[in-house]
């Protein structure tokens, strides 16, 4: 946001962003953000699953605990309560989740199998521990006792991992197909916003929801018009009305611009200018990764290689230019990025945009290949 000051542009205050403040400069930051949060996120292990084509790998574990690599790859405990339950019951437990603090059971979300009786009790175990699933004997009355520890697949990535398969970035074969690019997601956008994760006037934008209770902006124009002719009393109600349809033009308009000019505008703009793209190859060289014998980086790619296999980003080819490692040589926005085209804003693209629905709707959708 500090860069967005910068290039002049505000942040939005209130309810509503004037559209001259959101420019094809805010959106070429929004795509840096994007590619930034995903590296945090994935140094973290905060990946969700709307960065995956596939959900994560749930086991339970009889021997052993999260940490023994059983699986052939990292695994991590897992702690949310509600995920935890819905498992634990598949495995037959009874009853609502115990939260616990007992050194005796492994982290996380675990069950306990009393082999007397046969009834699974499920727990959330909250303080670090090196105890380890399997048979025990728990209790006074020494119970032979089953314990099961959850665990799922531990989807941090690497400094060289979270930035590399960063979905953010540009594989060499989506080169001409710059639109269909996951840094054009005006859904991601929109999301950086509504989590407070960006002060960006476009992104507040592409947050505007729609009314149900009008069909169609050309129905809300109608009402309006309708409230004006009962009289003065209903003239802030109509110019609530105008106001919104002027709100939701904006989203549709500032959709498809982002969609069709601005975005790959800005990836076709900083390819074509000197220093105004970065080289991206699977080992970065300033990262710890790079660091080491060969056999140890190999052995740590290849594991991290098949916990990426997942991410949304390999649903594009890997066709184009490569790296050492046989891997496609992605393209990265940087600082001078934003600097390789002249700006304009939202305001100058609602000029030439029909005033209302349905006309403005015809033409906001993807280029197809």
């Amino acid at each position: 946001d500090d860069k967005r000051a910068s290039f002049g542009i505000t942040s939005p205050s209130g309810g509503t962003v004037d559209p001259e403040t959101c420019t094809k400069k805010d959106i070429c930051l929004l795509m840096r953000q994007l590619d930034m949060d995903f590296y945090e996120r994935a140094r973290e292990g905060l990946l969700t699953e709307s960065d995956y084509a596939s959900p994560p790998t749930y086991s339970w574990h009889a021997a052993d605990n999260c940490n023994s690599l059983s699986r052939g790859y990292k695994e991590t405990t897992v702690t949310d309560s509600a995920k935890c339950l819905r498992m634990a019951k598949r495995k037959g437990a009874k009853g609502e989740l115990e939260v616990v603090s007992d050194e005796a059971l492994p982290s996380g979300c675990v069950i306990s199998v009393n082999r007397a009786t046969g009834r699974t009790a499920a727990y959330m175990n909250d303080i670090e521990s090196s105890a380890t699933a399997g048979s025990s004997y728990r209790g006074k009355n020494r119970i032979p006792t089953r314990i099961m520890q959850l665990c799922v697949m531990d989807r941090s990535l690497s400094e060289s991992g979270a930035a590399y398969y960063s979905p953010y970035k540009l594989k060499p074969s989506m080169e001409g197909r710059e639109g269909h690019s996951t840094a054009c997601s005006f859904g991601m956008m929109a999301a950086l916003s509504r989590v407070s994760k960006t002060g960006s006037p476009c992104a507040k934008i592409l947050t505007y929801t729609t009314d149900t209770r009008f069909h169609s902006a050309e129905h809300a124009l109608q009402m309006a018009e309708a409230m004006e002719a009962r009289g003065p009393q209903f003239e802030a109600m109509a110019a609530k009305i105008r106001a919104y349809v002027d709100r939701v033009r904006a989203k549709f308009v500032l959709l498809d611009t982002i969609a069709n000019e601005w975005c790959p505008g800005v990836w076709t703009a900083a390819k074509a200018s000197d220093g105004a793209t970065c080289d991206v190859p699977r080992v970065m060289a300033w990262t710890e990764d790079n660091k080491g014998d060969l056999f140890a980086i190999a052995k740590q790619l290849g594991q991290e290689d098949v916990l990426a296999s997942g991410l949304t980003e390999n649903e594009d080819s890997n066709e184009g230019r490569t790296d050492s490692y046989d891997k496609p040589l992605k393209y990265a926005l940087n600082d001078a990025s934003c600097e390789a085209f002249e700006d304009e804003t939202l305001a100058a693209r609602l000029e030439g945009a029909p005033p209302t629905p349905p006309d403005f709707f015809e033409h906001a959708f993807m280029l197809q290949d």
